[in-house]
This record gives structure tokens, sequence and C-alpha cells, in this order.
């Protein structure tokens, strides 16, 4: 397994202070796919994979600099 960088694991766990509740319903397939990710970059737990996610395709689109 690959250790994750120091700007991956950034990338999943300082994205702000508000915390909020959502149930997101997914078919399993997208779960698989999160665990995966989760797992190959050594992530805790799906929060850090979601974040890290949203954040790499925010870049990709140019949303994002960091």
């Amino acid at each position: 397994m690959q250790t994750p960088t120091k700007l991956a694991q950034e990338a999943g766990r300082n994205v702000g202070g508000i915390k909020a509740a959502k149930t997101i319903n997914l078919p399993i397939s997208y779960w698989a796919l999160l665990e995966q990710i989760r797992s190959h970059k050594g992530f805790k737990n799906g929060n850090e994979a979601i974040c890290f996610t949203i954040m790499e395709k925010a870049k990709e689109l140019g949303l994002e600099t960091g």
C-alpha cells in the first residue's frame, strides 16, 4: 500500500470547521469505489476520502487552487 502524501492527507482533512449531517444515497458500486479510494490513499474513513475526492475534482475544474 502506498503511503499518502502530506498534500493528499491535508486535502482530505483540513477543509473547514462546518459540520453537517446529510444522508447520501448511492448505489453500492459507488460506495465500493469510495472504499477503494480510501484504502489506496490510506485515509482513516470515508469522510476523508470524500473530502479528498471533492478537492481533487475542484482542482481539475479550476475551482480550487490549493
